[in-house]
């Protein structure tokens, strides 16, 4: 299977997980016939057996609160699988598609809000001058990628890329990043 390509690194994606999501990029495959799927295999892709818990267990539940079946992936994939064994697996929980997060990149930005210049000579210079200094907040934006394979072609046929703000609030990040998802999940008919 050549979904073991993907098996990257992502410790960073839920280290520096987000607490609000944007999505930035989204596609469907035109060509993908359907039906929604009713069994989904989560597999979060990290090198931190802690995060990808978390991130499993927490969409598992969300799919499975939409009345889906789910499984997380972790019980049975060990990181870095074989491709024998990871078709195995994947064969023998049912699944009609596999659902994967990874860590696209994290960047460094830097926010700088000016103020206005004071008035009224010296003195007002003066005390305006201490108002007028900008603010600076740096911050990390992380970017992440979602996709959906479907189970027997092998093939993409959704994929969205979301970004935020970079925070260490794990489980409450990764239950944001259900939220944002499976509405969009739904909505394309990529799941019932």
């Amino acid at each position: 299977m050549k979904l073991i390509r993907y098996l990257a690194p992502l410790g960073a994606v839920l280290m520096a997980a987000c607490s609000t999501f944007s999505v930035s990029n989204q596609w469907k495959d035109p060509a993908w016939p359907g039906p929604p799927a009713t069994n989904v295999l989560v597999l979060g892709i990290t090198k931190s057996d802690t995060y990808r818990h978390v991130f499993e267990d927490t969409f598992v539940a969300q799919l499975q609160g939409e009345g889906l079946k789910a499984e997380q992936s972790y019980q049975q994939i060990p990181a870095g699988a074989s491709s024998e064994k990871l078709s195995d697996v994947v064969k023998a929980t049912g699944a009609q598609v596999i659902l994967t997060t990874r860590l696209q990149r994290v960047e460094q930005k830097l926010n700088v809000t000016p103020s206005g210049p004071a008035f009224g000579g010296f003195y007002g210079w003066y005390g305006g001058a201490w108002a007028s200094t900008p603010d600076v907040t740096q911050y990390d934006q992380v970017t992440l990628e979602t996709t959906v394979w479907d189970v027997n072609t092998q093939k993409v046929i959704w994929s969205v890329t979301t970004e935020s703000v970079g925070t260490n609030n794990i489980p409450q990040t990764t239950q944001d990043l259900a939220k944002t998802l499976i509405p969009k999940l739904k909505a394309d008919g990529i799941i019932r």
